[in-house]
C-alpha cells in the first residue's frame, strides 16, 4: 500500500511537470515567496534520494541534500529522475528494515533516531503532497493553462474524507 501511494505521488508529479515548459518550470513565483516550481521539485526528489541513500549506508540524513541545482532547470534530468526513484520504489519490498534517522536542528548537536525503511516512505508521500499543493497554488495563479489532477496536492485523508462526505449526502 505504501509502495503503491508512493509511485502515485511520483506519477502525479511526472505528469504535470511533462505538461509545462522549462520557463514556467523556473520562473520564479511572488505567490511561491519567488522560489520556482522547479525549486520545490528538486527539494522533493532530494528528499527521496537522501531516504534510498540511506537505506544502502543505514542513516538517513535530509539535512545532508546534495541541493542538485540542475534538477530545478533541467525537466528532462528531472523526469528522468522521477523514473529512477519510481524504479527503486517499486523494486523496494514492503519490509520495515531498521534505518537510522541522523536529526538536527542547531549547528552542534545532531541526535539519532530509531525508524524504518516504511516509515520513512510514508513521510515521503507526506512531504511530497506537502510541496504539491504549493506547487498548485503556483501552477493554479500562473499558468492556467496546465491541467492539475483533482488529488494533486491533497492529503490521502482528505481525499478519503471527501468521498465518505459525498456518499453520505
Amino acid at each position: 500500500m505504501t509502495i503503491n501511494a508512493s509511485l502515485s505521488v511520483l506519477k502525479q508529479l511526472h505528469d504535470l511537470l511533462a505538461q509545462l515548459t522549462t520557463d514556467e518550470y523556473t520562473q520564479k513565483l511572488p505567490v511561491l515567496n519567488e522560489s520556482s516550481i522547479g525549486q520545490h521539485v528538486r527539494h522533493t526528489i532530494e528528499f527521496f534520494q537522501c531516504l534510498f541513500e540511506g537505506f544502502s549506508t543505514g542513516i538517513i540524513n535530509y539535512d545532508a541534500r546534495k541541493r542538485n541545482l540542475l534538477i530545478e532547470i533541467n525537466l528532462d534530468y528531472t523526469l528522468q529522475l522521477i523514473g529512477e526513484i519510481s524504479h527503486l520504489i517499486n523494486n523496494a519490498s514492503e519490509g520495515h528494515f531498521p534505518i537510522q534517522l541522523k536529526v538536527n536542528f542547531d549547528d552542534e548537536n545532531f541526535e539519532i533516531i530509531e525508524t524504518n525503511f516504511m516509515r520513512e516512505l510514508v513521510y515521503m508521500v507526506e512531504h511530497s503532497i506537502h510541496h504539491f499543493a504549493l506547487i498548485r497554488v503556483g501552477i493554479q495563479v500562473n499558468f492556467k493553462h496546465i491541467t492539475i489532477n483533482s488529488d494533486f496536492g491533497v492529503a490521502y485523508s482528505t481525499i478519503r474524507h471527501k468521498q465518505e462526505l459525498s456518499v453520505s449526502h
